[in-house]
């Protein structure tokens, strides 16, 4: 009897010991740009989240994937061509089992409903937004809605009509906020159903700063507060939810003082516990800063340091945040950062993801 519990324990033990070690290890999934370069398409990498080291998978083929998003199995990915399209893939099947236009030119944002089953599209060149029903098992149904924008800014070189850029929900899914880099507008709207299909309500305009271009946001942790990235002019403005409405507080650079080149501000995310934020610039920045976040939603800037390559794009987080990621589409590399989780410390690393033109990157 004693020896079989013995037995029993070390199977329970080793069992233990595997999940751990699995874990540690999954896949990581990189939007790149094919056109002009040696990309196939979307990229699948495996990350070992102790030492931060990842080796390649597989790449799935597809034309100008620079955004991807995923829902359990399934891979969404935009197609940023001139007739843009968004495409369904099912990672357990190894199988793309929809693909649907999205009615606009280079479709460059996805973001998936936390609460209804719909994803959005947005269409930078072409200045619409793409409302897309999804089915139980993840396939694109149909395009339900879809708002074509008008406007402009100052700055005519880059503003002579909309460009929306990205749309991104509440935390709780009720609100969705879109920037039109083009109008230095943010338009927020809920999403109604109505005979089994779902629509856009416009709720709000926000105005961003003149010639700012808005382009991606993230929230607070308590929904309070988000955040928005001005592309044309890098900073970064801070807006808190008031009785009457949603109000700027705070701009922030994000780049060095001092510095007076070209601006190119890309992306910005928050951490879980909501203490830190961090944001990209490109142009001839080439940074990432980090921000402490304090109880009232308002931003510090803690650091400024180089992003190790050129051009970078998005920012993301291993699944525990002691690893940063950051797409260099100018270098062709993903260069890892260390994070201390406690100061919120960024540290250069040897580690990087060697793609061409990488753009976006999920775990």
């Amino acid at each position: 009897m004693m020896k079989l519990q013995k037995i029993i324990f070390y199977g329970v033990v080793l069992a233990t010991m595997t999940l751990r070690v699995q874990a540690q290890t999954y896949p990581v999934y990189i939007g790149t740009y094919t056109h002009g370069g040696k990309s196939e398409g979307v990229y699948v990498y495996t990350l070992d989240e102790k030492t931060g080291n990842s080796t390649f998978n597989k790449s799935i083929k597809m034309s100008n994937p620079s955004f991807v998003a995923r829902q359990g199995p399934i891979l969404y990915a935009v197609n940023e061509d001139n007739a843009g399209k968004i495409v369904a893939y099912n990672l357990k099947t190894d199988t793309q089992i929809s693909s649907l236009p999205t009615g606009g030119g280079s479709p460059c944002h996805i973001a998936i409903s936390p609460k209804d089953p719909v994803l959005l599209v947005s269409n930078y060149a072409g200045g619409s937004l793409s409302l897309f029903r999804l089915a139980k098992d993840g396939a694109l149904l149909a395009q339900d809605d879809f708002i074509q924008f008008e406007g402009g800014g100052v700055n005519k070189s880059r503003q002579e009509s909309a460009h929306i850029h990205s749309a991104f929900f509440s935390r709780d899914g009720s609100r969705v906020f879109v920037s039109d880099l083009g109008s230095d507008l943010i338009y927020v709207y809920s999403i109604v159903q109505k005979d089994g299909t779902f629509r856009l309500q416009e709720q709000e305009r926000i105005a961003s700063k003149a010639g700012g271009g808005p382009r991606h946001i993230t929230f607070s942790k308590d929904g309070k507060a988000f955040y928005l990235v001005l592309e044309l002019t890098g900073e970064l403005a801070v807006y808190k939810n008031t009785a009457n409405g949603w109000k700027e507080s705070q701009v922030l650079p994000i780049f060095a003082e001092g510095f007076s080149g070209e601006q190119g501000a890309a992306d910005v995310k928050i951490t879980k516990d909501g203490k830190y934020l961090y944001a990209t610039n490109r142009g001839a920045a080439d940074v990432v800063v980090t921000y402490s976040v304090q109880k009232d939603g308002r931003l510090i800037s803690q650091d400024v340091q180089s992003v190790g390559g050129k051009t970078p794009r998005n920012i993301n987080f291993s699944r525990n945040e002691k690893w940063v990621f950051v797409t260099n589409q100018g270098s062709n590399r993903i260069n890892v950062f260390q994070r201390d989780v406690n100061t919120g410390a960024l540290k250069p690393t040897d580690k990087s993801i060697l793609v061409d033109k990488p753009v976006c990157i999920i775990p």
